[in-house]
């Protein structure tokens, strides 16, 4: 028996590598995302209630349950996640946003120089990298940064969860996965 939902879809093109304890490891690519869990087109079907770990590239590892079959696609609930399920799905609405969109010419938001720039990049592996605040608006922050971080990795900065928008020498522009509240904004914000 499957499971079928009627809720809007928003296209997401991502590659994935999923796997289970009994089915080695396949490709598969994500086709779009709606409010009961992702589908995925890929050679290899996997069957209604199996449960498979599945590493979507800029997402992170998910572990999954297939709810729904049918020829060369599958869909599947999100039972856990690396980072909380809320910012799983605010990742990958932003990344079907930008996907989906089209270009916009100029920045959404004033640019300030915030008062206290040290600040600590964290990676999804854990990884602490000092970092300097170049510049911070309610929808991201330029940081300065010794190591190199691979556009569309999730991060936090400070306290702030982010994704990586752009590299440039030394440095990342991020894009935050909430913008911060207009109050928030100012040579005194705290990432």
């Amino acid at each position: 028996m499957t499971e079928r939902r009627s809720t809007p879809r928003v296209r997401l093109l991502l590659p994935a590598l999923c796997w289970s304890q009994s089915r080695s490891d396949f490709y598969a690519v994500t086709e779009d995302v709606a409010q009961y869990g992702i589908r995925f087109k890929a050679a290899v079907v996997p069957t209604v209630g199996e449960t498979l770990t599945c590493s979507i590239r800029h997402t992170g590892s998910l572990e999954t349950r297939v709810i729904r079959v049918a020829r060369e696609r599958f869909a599947v609930r999100v039972l856990r996640a690396e980072y909380p399920l809320r910012l799983v799905a605010q990742n990958l609405l932003a990344l079907a946003e930008e996907q989906n969109a089209l270009p916009v010419a100029q920045r959404a938001a004033e640019r300030i120089v915030p008062e206290i720039a040290d600040v600590v990049v964290t990676t999804p592996y854990g990884t602490m990298i000092p970092g300097r605040v170049m510049n911070v608006s309610a929808t991201g922050a330029a940081v300065s940064v010794d190591e190199p971080i691979e556009v569309g990795t999730l991060i936090m900065i400070g306290s702030t969860p982010a994704k990586v928008a752009r590299c440039f020498d030394n440095g990342i522009g991020a894009a935050f996965l909430a913008p911060l509240q207009g109050g928030q904004v100012d040579p005194r914000v705290v990432l």
